[in-house]
């Protein structure tokens, strides 16, 4: 029992890695949309959408964190708080693309839409992972690849 235990207290910090991590670049379509998610996994969240400003939550973070948008298309602006990361992007065709900068560095996260179910995710940089996202809308799964470790997520896509 106490070896489970010590065993899920290191696993937590990781997948509560991920789920930041998915938010702040794996998840380009809504953060250019402006869309809200609700998603299950490793570690829940719920990513609410108020006009210009989103605001994300999971278990485990005492005060939300939030995305204030600046531009909202063609080209896409946005600055997400804490930490400080600042992210301009683009919607070329069928990929959505943003360079993002924080305090570690800076990411090239990006998106390929393969067909209207089906696009695969990642980021270079300072975060390097990769993952696919399949979609029946509002539902979507997404696989995801970051560090040798595979995390499965699921969850529903929303806008008010």
């Amino acid at each position: 029992m106490n070896g489970w235990h010590c065993q899920r207290l290191r696993w937590y910090p990781v997948r509560m890695e991920l789920a930041v991590l998915l938010w702040g670049l794996g998840d380009l379509p809504a953060a250019m949309a402006g869309m809200g998610e609700l998603a299950l996994g490793p570690q829940p969240w719920i990513l609410l959408p108020l006009d210009r400003l989103q605001l994300f939550w999971t278990p485990g973070l005492l005060v939300p964190r939030a995305r204030l948008r600046f531009l909202t298309g063609p080209w896409f602006l946005w600055l997400d708080l804490p930490p400080p990361r600042l992210a301009l992007g683009r919607a070329p065709a069928y990929a959505l693309v943003a360079v993002a900068r924080d305090p570690g560095g800076v990411n090239l996260a990006w998106e390929l839409t393969a067909a209207p179910w089906l696009s695969v995710y990642g980021s270079l940089g300072s975060e390097l992972f990769c993952g696919w996202r399949f979609r029946l809308h509002p539902a979507w799964a997404t696989f995801l690849i970051k560090g040798g470790e595979l995390s499965w997520w699921c969850g529903l896509s929303f806008s008010f």
